[in-house]
């Protein structure tokens, strides 16, 4: 993990680039190493900025999601309940599109009871 931030350790670079240009004839020998800074600090700009972009993106698309659901669950919502208004509350007919019909509570059968086991004597043991 770097311990400088983005624009920190780019603008360093920069100047770096820059420094070294303007002695470049005392370190003509770093020449080679400059250059590619150079090329490196301009692609990490332009990445940057794709990346910010692409952020922006994601977050106009998570909203355009997030208002698409809505409406979406409100639709759903409106033709279950024109289905019922069309077929009734208790139509089995609605079976067919997901939806429960309303039924009669069934009456509860009532059940057997359970045999509860005898309790069993226990009988102390002298240890004298």
């Amino acid at each position: 993990m770097p311990s400088q931030s983005f624009p920190e350790e780019t603008t360093d670079w920069g100047q770096l680039s820059t420094t070294v240009d303007v002695n470049k004839a005392d370190l003509a020998h770093l020449e080679p190493h400059r250059a590619r800074l150079a090329v490196v600090y301009d692609g990490s700009k332009a990445t940057k900025l794709r990346q910010e972009a692409l952020k922006a993106e994601l977050q106009q698309t998570t909203r355009d999601l997030e208002a698409l659901m809505t409406e979406g669950r409100d639709l759903a919502t409106r033709l279950r309940n024109g289905i019922r208004t069309q077929y009734g509350m208790k139509g089995e007919k609605l079976t067919e599109f997901g939806l429960k019909p309303r039924r009669k509570p069934q009456k509860k059968a009532n059940p057997e009871p359970v045999a509860q086991p005898a309790p069993v004597a226990v009988t102390p043991v002298n240890t004298k």
